[in-house]
């Protein structure tokens, strides 16, 4: 299998589909490629550790990502949170952007593209590891689907390196939407099977099962919290985002799955969440005024 220099998947656990058209989510873990996060892996109240979730304010669209009449979506943002990477399309396909400011506190900076990322077709979906150094994202450029591409860089300050498709996270003629815990242990992702094809070395993922899609799935507090959109509650029309708890990295997530209320609407779609390691502050995609923007909340 190939993958970023170093990396090695080892096995997968995946959510399977109740439908053939409903994507599933999956977590690969993997070995190698590891780096000194830091940061602090308290999180926002998480109900394994005795409490409850806090809830997330009012959340505001985030402003400065190209023009007002452009689509943004796929927030991804380093640890420090002064880079925020995104996808927004250039005709018909998107590109992979990013955004930078000096201080956590400052606004976004102009957005540029990211050229080294870009391809003639669809490039998607930016995980950007926690230190700003590894990349994954979803890109159709190999021409027999979307799947899961990544990459590195040197530095901040030095360009991506030549990005490799992620193999070995089982046969599918999709995989999208990757997203990184902090120690860049494990790795999730949303997914659609081939009717014929099978999972290597998969294991269904009941509690987060539904006959619905459900997709963009984001780990923080060390990979014991998980959010993701679904669209079991409008029964397949809009999407809104869920979390899920476990006491750690080798139990089960919990079937008690818990819709964001407070940042969810009742006729639009959010989807497509980045949550800090300690589960107060979250960006994600709502179509709520029209066409696709990133807006972020705190809790």
């Amino acid at each position: 299998m190939r993958a970023a220099p170093g990396v090695v998947f080892v096995g997968a656990l995946a959510s399977l589909a109740a439908c053939d058209g409903e994507r599933i989510l999956a977590i690969a873990k993997a070995t190698g490629i590891t780096s000194d996060a830091g940061g602090d892996a308290s999180d926002g109240g998480n109900p394994n550790d005795g409490g409850s979730w806090m809830p997330f304010g009012t959340p505001q669209i985030v402003p400065g990502l190209r023009g007002d009449t452009d689509e943004v979506q796929d927030p991804s943002l380093t640890f420090e949170q002064l880079e925020l990477y995104f996808s927004s399309p250039r005709g018909d396909m998107s590109d992979i952007w990013v955004s930078r400011r000096t201080v956590a506190t400052d606004p976004w900076g102009p957005s540029v593209l990211v050229a080294e990322l870009s391809s003639p077709q669809a490039d998607e979906d930016p995980s950007v590891s926690v230190d700003g150094l590894i990349m994954y994202f979803t890109s159709d450029r190999g021409g027999d689907g979307r799947h899961v591409y990544a990459c590195r860089r040197r530095t901040r300050d030095t360009p991506w390196e030549m990005a490799v498709r992620v193999d070995g996270l089982g046969a599918a003629t999709v995989d999208e939407a990757p997203g990184l815990d902090r120690g860049q242990l494990y790795l999730v992702f949303g997914s659609r099977p081939d009717a014929s094809a099978a999972w290597q070395g998969a294991a269904e993922l009941t509690a987060l099962s539904s006959a619905w899609q459900d997709t963009d799935p984001a780990l923080f507090s060390d990979g014991r919290g998980l959010l993701f959109a679904s669209r079991r509650l409008t029964e397949g029309r809009a999407a809104d985002l869920f979390q899920s708890a476990r006491p750690n990295t080798s139990a089960p997530f919990a079937s008690s799955l818990a819709p964001i209320t407070e940042l969810n609407t009742t006729d639009y779609t959010e989807e497509d969440p980045w949550i800090s390691e300690d589960g107060r502050h979250i960006l994600f995609t709502s179509n709520r005024n029209g066409r696709n923007r990133i807006y972020e909340g705190w809790r």
